[in-house]
């Protein structure tokens, strides 16, 4: 018989909720956080969510001598074997805050131990192991060090518990962390729970090569700053630093802190610039991990760049995920070392970060005919890509620029060799699909907006003919669409028939400068991004000059609210604005096509605002900075709550290929959306 853990803990869906005035402050437990339960006429005592958290019986004795597979482990600290240590195999939730404890076990002298698996779980990718207390040589370990280990698929063989598999799983699952458990729904669950084998191999506790090189490796951030974390870790353990001033400086955004290690990984990428010298400042002089970051960065982000084989990406522009939550992303161009010789980009991607070795499937045909921003997957989990096209000067073959292409979920092509071309279309760049499978095209070389309905083009209907360099569509809650009108500084409205909605068209040049990405959000608000000086290329005369990186940049962000009134905000990094999208909390990201930074601002949901926000900006000035990226279009959010962007066009586009050359996703960050987005996005 199995006994669920039911903890209130701190997960975004449930620690978001306003405390009434006069209750007690967040309780804590055996390092398991609790938040004091509002309305509750008895509340639960210290004794019964230590039993609930620590004490509650696993699987019977009769169901674990049954077990069809066995794990064999070693918990270590700085490479040394911890004795004694009390391990507890757990099987993650349905919800957060839910975690069912499968086996326990102690280690031995050499830090060994071994679980056994039932049958019942076999089938499960969301098993994950806690070690905490015991013996380091003569040295109790402190109860402010915890470990844990994502099994990250692993169901038998061999395993380690360190310093460094507890930032991967940390960061991989904080999304569905609550105290010490993991919970959630698929498939953002079990996608995180194997995120953490991109950053180490479960089996031997060290880094991966995917982290050690190219294209992470020593050419970004994220190498150091896991290696920086695993250290403070291990310092925690060997008291060579101040361990309860790092857990003080990994107080997330809502004023909970942790109270163990483990803690700490989950909550650090939910308030990664909360105070980042403080968590800095405990890295051990001499640290048991290299390399380390050499100063203290603005924000303690997990990065991690994937390029294919390097010869694939070359100007992605945007992403979408399918109802598994894979990545699809599309491409500008073919990939070559010289502009001159780009051809529009005839591939589409499909990437799968959570299976070994990261596989990359390419799927070409369609029409498929240099993509630009343009990509979405509708109800059926349809992929469509807008063909804006995008050419050399050798290019045999100059692109039409006047088709879409639609793919099934397998990549088997469903429109013809040269697309779909009914509306008419026009170098088209945003697709989006309505929750009903209806597609909408923005056209920024005819200024039209064309609806499919139910996907069909042989009904295609042509809603408008006056949006001025029509980019991106969005649609609210009632179902009404949204377009940016990149050539006339405003935003048109139309309801889900395509006819004008009151007010429409809103915001002019003192509002708008240049507009480009959309977004909405459950309160019935979208989200503009004002890139302030890009004017998109809509015709073969038009080129994409980056602007300089000596120029001071800036830009802005405007809420079109549910009535048509219009409010700008900047700050939190905005450095050109481009992409932009709303989480499973109703929160903003923004991607800048200049500074290498992410930007994250509040939005309307005051309950989903973190603890002292000013003027929606969450994010830092310099927004969530990383050495990885490149100049970003597109930004996405997957089930698991993983920020994604799209490596568009090179930091410095001279003579050479400019083109970007892959995506970076942000781990752990965001509120989980449901996917694939169709609408307005909706928690997970």
């Amino acid at each position: 018989m199995t006994q669920e853990q039911n903890v209130p803990g701190i997960a975004s869906r449930l620690r978001f909720q306003p405390l009434m005035a006069g209750l007690a402050a967040t309780a804590v437990v055996t390092g398991l956080l609790a938040l004091p339960a509002v309305g509750v006429a008895k509340s639960r005592t210290t004794a019964d969510l230590v039993d609930a958290a620590t004490q509650g019986r696993g699987y019977s004795a009769r169901a674990l001598s049954a077990a069809s597979s066995v794990i064999s482990g070693r918990v270590a600290i700085g490479d040394r074997p911890v004795r004694s240590s009390s391990v507890r195999l757990y099987l993650a939730g349905k919800r957060t805050g839910h975690a069912k404890r499968i086996d326990t076990t102690r280690t031995d002298n050499r830090g060994r131990f071994r679980v056994r698996v039932p049958a019942q779980v076999l089938a499960s990718r969301s098993l994950y192991l806690i070690a905490r207390h015991g013996r380091l040589g003569h040295t109790r370990v402190p109860q402010t060090v915890v470990l844990a280990t994502a099994l990250a698929g692993r169901r038998h063989g061999t395993v380690t518990v360190n310093e460094l598999t507890t930032v991967a799983a940390g960061y991989s699952v904080a999304q569905f962390t609550s105290g010490q458990s993991v919970g959630g729904r698929e498939p953002g669950l079990s996608n995180a729970m194997l995120m953490p084998r991109n950053l180490v191999n479960v089996r031997t506790g060290q880094t991966t090569k995917f982290l050690r090189t190219r294209p992470n490796g020593s050419q970004t951030q994220t190498l150091a700053s896991v290696n920086s974390l695993a250290s403070i870790i291990a310092g925690c353990a060997m008291r060579q630093n101040r361990c309860r001033s790092f857990l003080k400086a990994a107080t997330d955004a809502w004023g909970v802190r942790p109270r163990n290690t483990w803690q700490a990984m989950a909550l650090l990428p939910q308030n990664p610039s909360g105070d980042p010298g403080g968590v800095y400042a405990q890295i051990p002089a001499h640290p048991k991990f290299t390399p380390v970051l050499g100063d203290a960065p603005t924000a303690w982000v997990l990065a991690l760049r994937f390029v294919g084989n390097g010869r694939q990406f070359n100007g992605p522009g945007n992403i979408a995920f399918d109802s598994e939550g894979k990545v699809w992303a599309n491409n500008n161009a073919e990939w070559a070392v010289k502009l001159k010789n780009v051809c529009p980009g005839k591939e589409l991607f499909k990437l799968d970060p959570y299976s070994p070795g990261r596989p990359l499937n390419v799927y070409t045909g369609g029409g498929l005919n240099g993509a630009g921003f343009g990509i979405g997957i509708d109800p059926r989990d349809h992929v469509w890509v807008a063909n804006f096209g995008f050419s050399g000067t050798k290019c045999p073959t100059p692109p039409t620029a006047n088709s879409v292409s639609e793919f099934r979920p397998d990549g088997t092509p469903v429109s013809r060799k040269k697309g779909y071309r009914q509306g008419p279309l026009s170098w088209p760049q945003g697709i989006k699909s309505t929750p009903d499978g209806d597609i909408w095209i923005a056209n920024c070389g005819n200024d039209k907006v064309v609806r499919y309905p139910n996907g069909d083009p042989l009904r295609s209907q042509v809603v408008s003919s006056e949006v001025t360099k029509a980019f991106d569509v969005a649609f609210n809650t009632k179902g009404d669409a949204f377009v940016t009108a990149n050539g006339a500084d405003k935003v048109f409205g139309f309801d889900s028939r395509g006819r004008a909605l009151p007010g429409s068209p809103y915001g002019d040049s003192s509002m708008f400068t240049l507009p480009l990405g959309i977004a909405s959000d459950r309160l019935g608000n979208t989200w503009v991004s004002n890139s302030g000086i890009i004017p998109s290329p809509c015709h073969p005369s038009d080129s994409l000059d980056a602007p300089p990186l000596q120029a001071k940049l800036s830009g802005s962000i405007v809420r079109v609210g549910p009535d048509g009134s219009l409010k700008k905000f900047t700050g939190a990094g905005l450095t050109v604005p481009w992409g932009i999208a709303v989480d499973g909390d109703d929160n903003v990201w923004v991607a800048n096509f200049s500074g290498q930074r992410l930007s994250h601002l509040c939005g309307d949901r005051a309950s989903t605002c973190p603890k002292g926000t000013v003027k929606h900006r969450i994010s830092p000035s310099s927004g969530y900075e990383f050495d990885g990226l490149q100049r970003n279009t597109g930004v996405q959010i997957d089930p698991s709550g993983n920020v994604w962007l799209a490596n568009n066009w090179k930091k410095y586009p001279v003579q050479v290929n400019p083109f970007g050359d892959g995506l970076v996703a942000y781990l752990g960050m965001a509120a989980p959306v449901r996917t694939p987005l169709t609408g307005t996005p909706q928690p997970l």
